[in-house]
């Protein structure tokens, strides 16, 4: 069996260009959300990443406790 044939990204694009540009009005709205979806998911990626480094580096050791400090403020505030 052959080994199959891969294409870089830069060998990708203008192919991927091609069959955009030659879909009909209404694939193109299916293929906007499945763009859209991507962008968001590698975009949530890179936040969920963000946020367990800073959880490792104690940026958010006293959260709890300020949490606490707001809402005992915010009750005070509404009686």
């Amino acid at each position: 069996m052959s080994e199959p044939v891969t294409f870089s990204a830069e060998q990708k694009r203008p192919v991927l260009h091609a069959l955009i540009d030659s879909l009909p009005a209404e694939e193109l709205e299916l293929v906007e959300k499945l763009l859209s979806r991507l962008e968001m998911d590698r975009l949530w990626k890179e936040l969920r990443e963000g946020f367990t480094q800073d959880w490792a580096d104690g940026k958010f050791s006293r959260l709890d406790e300020i949490i606490s400090e707001v809402r005992a403020d915010l009750k005070k505030r509404s009686a």
